[in-house]
């Protein structure tokens, strides 16, 4: 009889085991799900890859993290229609700022957009070039007005195990491109 209790206990005490294992790794899930947070623009970008420093798609003006300013810069041809050369310059500011403020902890930061050719990536368009600087408060506002949330999360989706810009982004970068230029502008 006791070595039939001792039975049942050790498989109540597995059972128990495998339960909290399984708990745990629920956890570990749904702590995996969260978009992920970098310490700096420059980590957030390398590990979007959208922008390069060797390709002169990337150039950090000032990493002093109080006036932060970066330039990106997509590339476009010379024959591009000129309302596409001036929206591929607003969506990579809108695109950028809201990236920026979502996964990171930086308050503040002045981007400045301006294409470059697509044939020669050292050929910049100065012509289309803007510059905006951009706040987190601002940017909620924009982000409340458009999308009924002040939470930057709402702007990606988990992709298997890629986080990718989802619809709500593309809402702000594509929809409502000018009217989110202009709020951010201001």
């Amino acid at each position: 009889m006791n070595k039939i209790l001792l039975l049942l206990l050790s498989i109540t005490m597995l059972i128990g085991c495998k339960t909290e294992t399984k708990s745990d790794k629920n956890e570990t899930a749904e702590t995996e799900q969260t978009l992920p947070q970098f310490k700096s623009v420059r980590e957030m970008l390398a590990d979007a890859s959208d922008y390069y420093e060797e390709n002169g798609s990337l150039k950090f003006i000032s990493e002093d993290k109080s006036k932060l300013h970066i330039q990106v810069s997509k590339p476009i041809l010379e024959a591009d229609l000129e309302n596409v050369k001036e929206e591929i310059v607003k969506r990579d500011i809108v695109y950028v700022a809201f990236q920026t403020f979502a996964q990171t902890d930086i308050d503040k930061l002045i981007i400045t957009a301006v294409p470059n050719d697509m044939e020669n990536r050292k050929k910049y368009y100065e012509k289309y070039k803007k510059t905006v600087s951009v706040d987190r408060k601002n940017a909620q506002a924009v982000l409340k007005k458009y999308l009924d949330s002040e939470d930057f999360s709402i702007l990606y989706k988990l992709d298997g195990t890629l986080w990718l810009p989802n619809d709500n982004f593309s809402k702000l970068k594509f929809e409502k491109l000018n009217q989110v230029y202009a709020d951010l502008s201001k």
